[in-house]
C-alpha cells in the first residue's frame, strides 16, 4: 500500500467556493458604472471610483481537519491499515486581496489578479453538526503523514539510483580487493622478495663450495628448488626421485607469465607466491596446470609431482611465514600498518587513526570503515564508498573524521581505493583473474556487469543487487551486450530518461504512448508484461520478469529510498507542525539538488512560504469574469471564464508564455507585472500540460472537463482518510 499525501479537509470549502463566486458576483454588479449606453445607473460611482475595499479584500475562516500516524512502523506492528487520529479543527483566516487589471463593462469582463494571505486564528471556533463548538487547535502541533514527494521522488530518482546502486555495489568489488591486497599481496610481494634473495645466497654458498662466480650464478635457481625439495622430503618421508631442476628454475623463478595477460607469475614476481599457494597441494589436476603455468615437465608422473610439491612448498611454506591468508582483523596495528602501506604507499604511524581507516570511526553508522560493510535498510552498505564519497566531496571533512592528514588521504582515495572502484580517474587497478583459475584481468566495471547479469565471476554466486536476486536466482544469465543496453547504450537505457517510463510501466500497466521517436502525445500504448519489456531489450521473457522484478521491487521500493535517507535524510514519512503541512516546508531532498531557495513545497498556497523568511510563493493567479452589461442582467453572470497568472514575484521571468497555438515556452523574460499563460482551461489541465504528459492528464483523471467555465472543484470527505 502507497501512502499518496496527507488528508487535510477544509470544511467550509464547499460553502467558500459558492461565497467567493457570490461575492465577485454582487461586487461586480455593483460596481458596475454604465451600461452599453454609457449612463450612469441610479447610485452608481463614476467611472473612476468603481472600486471598492471590501471586495478588493476579504476576509473568511477556513477550518481544518488532519489525520496524523500514530506508528510510522506499522506494518511491523501488527497493524493491516495505516493507524491514523483524526486531528483538528486548525482554523485560520483567509485574507483574499484581489486588484483589478481591467474592467470592461461594455465588453463584460472584469480582469484582476489574486492572492491568499492565511493567519492561525487562536480564538476562533468551529461548529459541529450536532452544534457543539471546538476551539481551533494550535498550528504548531506536530502532525505525522505520508511525505507527498516520496513517491515522486523515488520515481524521478530510479536512474540516478541505479547509477549510486552501481557505484554501492562496486564498492562491493573495490572493498574484496582492498582485503586482497592486505590479506594476500602484501604478503605474496615479501615472499617473492624473500625467495628472490634466496638465489644469492644460493649462488654465494656456492661461491664458497669452490664454485666460481658465473657457474653458481647459473646453478643457484636449481639449488634453491633443490633445498626446498629436500625440505620437503624431509617432513613428508618420501624417497628421492632426484628430479632435475635445472632446466625448469629460470622459468619457475623468473621467466613464467600468465598466457592470457602475460603478467609475471614466477615465483619472484609479485603475485608469484599467492597464486602457487592459492592453487593449493600438488595432485594430478593441480600439478598438470601448476606445471604448465610455471615450465616444468616430464615424463615421469612421479617425478612431475615431486618438482610440484618443491614449488608448492617453497612458496607456500614462504607466503605463510610472511602471513599470507591471515584474518585481517585478528592482525596487530603494526602488521596492519606494513600491509596497507606496501599495497596503497600511504604510512599511517597513528594507531587510531588506521583503525578508523579500517575498521570506522567509533559511533560510525553505516560503518565508514574501508574494510567494513553495514546492512542499510536491507541493501549492503561498504565503508569504503562511504569514505571515497567523503573524500570527493568534503576533503578536510574527511580528514578530521578519520584523523589523517592530505596526503595520506589522496594516497588512499586517489592511488589505491579510488582506482580499484573507478570514480576518481586515473587508470583502474584490475585484478588477475588466474588468480581465481580464470583468464584475463576484470575491472570494477566488468565485473559489475558480469555480477548484474550472471554469475559472479570471482567469489562465485549472486550479488544481493543483481538481478538474479530472491526467486530469479539462477535464472538469468545475460550477455555483457545485454547488460550493457540494458544499462547503458540502448534507447531505453535504465540510467537514462526512460527509468521514468519503466517505472510508469510497472504500476499502470501500459507502456507510455510511443511513436516512432519515442513518447508522444497520440502514440501507440502498449500493454506493460513480460513479452513486450523482453522485447525491448532482445531478452528472453524470464529475464524480463527479472527486469521488472529488479526495477519496482528493489531499485524503486528499496534502494532509491534507502539513497534519499542515506544522502539527504528523507523518509517516507514527515513530522511538522501544521503551519508548514499548509503553507510551506523546506524538503531536504530539494535543497540537496537545488539548493534551499528552490526546495521550497505547500499544501495551500499563501501569499509567502511559512517559514521562508517572506519568500514569494510564485505569480499571483490572474482571473478574468464574465460580467452583465447592466444591473438588470446580474443574473446573467458568470464564473471566471479565463486564468493565468502575473509577474508579480520579482524575478523578472514569466513561468511560461502561450503562443497562438496554444505552446508553452518556459522561464521567459517578461516585465514587472505583465499577464501572462490567460487560458480558458484550468492551469493544471491547459492543452500545454496535457502535452508535457503525453496526453495521459485526462486518461488518469478520469474526465474530460477540462474548461474553467461552470467549474466548481471537488468536496473532499472529512471523515475519509
Amino acid at each position: 500500500m502507497m501512502l499518496t499525501g496527507i488528508i487535510l479537509v477544509s470544511l467550509n470549502m464547499f460553502v467558500l467556493t459558492g461565497v467567493v463566486a457570490s461575492n465577485v458576483q454582487a461586487g461586480v454588479g455593483e460596481l458596475i458604472v454604465a451600461d452599453r449606453d454609457g449612463v450612469i445607473e441610479d447610485g452608481q460611482e463614476e467611472p473612476d471610483k468603481w472600486e471598492r475595499d471590501d471586495w478588493l479584500v476579504q476576509t473568511s475562516e477556513r477550518a481544518y481537519f488532519a489525520y496524523n500516524l500514530t506508528d510510522t512502523d506499522w506494518r511491523n506492528s501488527g497493524h493491516d491499515v495505516p493507524p491514523f487520529e483524526k486531528m483538528g479543527p486548525f482554523i485560520y483566516t483567509v485574507t483574499t486581496t484581489k486588484d483589478v487589471l481591467d474592467f470592461d463593462p461594455e465588453g463584460g469582463t472584469i480582469t484582476y489578479s489574486e492572492y491568499d494571505s492565511f493567519d492561525w486564528c487562536e480564538n476562533c471556533t468551529w461548529v459541529d453538526e450536532e452544534g457543539t463548538p471546538h476551539a481551533s487547535v494550535s498550528g504548531d502541533y506536530e502532525l505525522t503523514n505520508a511525505n507527498i514527494l516520496w513517491n515522486t521522488q523515488r520515481m524521478a530518482g530510479v536512474a540516478t539510483g541505479i547509477t549510486y546502486g552501481e557505484i554501492f555495489a562496486k564498492a562491493g568489488f573495490t572493498q574484496m580487493m582492498l582485503i586482497n591486497d592486505m590479506q594476500n599481496r602484501a604478503p605474496s610481494i615479501w615472499a617473492a622478495s624473500q625467495i628472490g634473495m634466496m638465489v644469492p645466497g644460493a649462488s654465494q654458498a656456492l661461491q664458497d663450495a669452490g664454485y666460481d662466480e658465473a657457474t653458481a650464478d647459473a646453478m643457484a635457481p636449481a639449488a634453491v628448488l633443490r633445498g626446498s625439495y629436500d625440505n620437503w622430503l624431509a617432513q613428508s618421508g618420501a624417497s628421492d626421485v632426484g628430479p632435475d631442476f635445472a632446466a625448469s628454475a629460470q622459468s619457475i623463478l623468473y621467466d613464467a607469465v600468465d598466457p592470457s595477460t602475460g603478467i609475471c607469475i614466477a615465483l619472484t614476481c609479485d603475485i608469484g607466491p599467492m597464486l602457487v599457494a592459492g592453487m593449493g597441494e600438488p595432485s594430478e589436476a593441480t600439478t598438470s596446470s601448476r606445471a604448465a603455468l610455471l615450465g616444468y615437465a616430464s615424463t615421469d608422473p612421479e617425478e612431475l609431482a615431486h618438482i610440484d610439491w618443491a614449488v608448492y612448498a617453497l612458496a607456500g611454506t614462504i607466503f605463510q611465514s610472511q602471513g599470507g591468508g591471515e584474518d585481517l582483523s585478528t592482525l596487530s596495528n603494526a602488521s596492519l600498518r606494513a600491509r596497507l602501506a606496501e599495497v596503497s604507499g600511504v604510512d599511517i604511524a597513528n594507531p587510531v587513526a588506521l583503525n578508523n581507516i579500517l575498521w570506522g570511526t567509533e559511533g560510525s553508522s553505516p560503518n565508514n570503515g574501508i574494510l567494513s560493510v553495514s546492512d542499510f535498510q536491507g541493501i549492503p552498505l561498504y565503508g569504503v564508498a562511504l569514505f571515497l564519497l567523503g573524500a570527493q566531496g568534503d576533503v578536510f571533512g574527511t580528514m578530521l573524521t578519520y584523523g589523517i592528514g592530505l596526503t595520506q588521504l589522496m594516497g588512499l582515495a586517489y592511488d589505491w581505493a579510488g582506482i580499484w572502484i573507478d570514480m576518481v580517474g586515473g587508470v583502474p587497478l584490475e585484478f588477475e583473474m588466474i588468480l581465481v583459475g580464470g583468464s584475463g584481468t576484470m575491472d570494477a566495471n566488468a565485473w559489475w556487469q558480469h555480477s548484474f547479469g550472471s554469475e559472479e565471476p570471482i567469489a562465485g554466486g549472486y550479488i544481493p543487487i543483481g538481478l538474479n536476486r530472491g526467486d530469479f536466482a539462477g535464472t538469468v544469465d545475460l550477455t555483457l551486450d545485454q547488460v550493457r543496453d540494458i544499462l547503458y547504450d540502448s534507447d531505453y537505457a535504465l540510467t537514462g530518461d526512460f527509468a521514468t517510463a519503466f517505472v510508469y510501466g510497472e504500476f499502470s500497466g501500459s507502456s507510455l504512448p510511443v511513436g516512432s521517436e519515442g513518447p508522444v502525445m497520440g502514440g501507440d500504448v502498449h500493454t506493460w508484461d513480460d513479452a513486450y519489456v523482453a522485447g525491448l531489450y532482445g531478452i528472453s521473457e524470464t529475464d524480463a520478469a527479472a527486469l521488472k522484478s529488479w526495477v519496482k521491487d528493489f531499485m524503486f521500493e528499496q534502494v532509491v529510498g534507502a539513497l534519499l535517507a542515506f544522502q539527504y535524510g528523507a523518509s517516507a514519512y514527515t513530522t511538522q507542525p501544521i503551519h508548514n503541512w499548509l503553507y510551506g516546508w523546506s524538503d531536504p531532498v530539494l535543497v540537496g539538488l537545488y539548493g534551499e531557495e528552490n526546495s521550497w513545497v505547500k499544501l495551500e498556497t499563501n501569499e509567502t512560504y511559512y517559514g521562508s523568511g517572506g519568500k514569494s510563493t510564485g505569480d499571483f493567479s490572474v482571473y478574468q469574469m464574465k460580467i452583465p452589461t447592466s444591473v438588470d442582467g446580474l443574473s446573467t453572470a458568470e464564473h471566471a471564464f479565463m486564468e493565468g497568472y502575473i509577474n508579480s514575484d520579482g524575478d523578472g521571468l514569466c513561468d511560461f508564455k502561450l503562443d497562438a497555438a496554444g505552446n508553452a515556452e518556459y522561464g521567459v523574460e517578461c516585465e514587472a507585472n505583465e499577464t501572462y499563460g490567460m487560458t480558458e482551461h484550468l492551469p493544471w489541465r491547459a492543452p500545454h500540460r496535457e502535452a508535457s504528459v503525453y496526453g495521459l492528464l485526462s486518461d488518469h483523471v478520469g474526465n474530460s472537463n477540462t474548461e474553467i467555465t461552470g467549474t466548481i472543484g471537488g468536496i473532499a470527505d472529512a471523515d475519509e482518510p
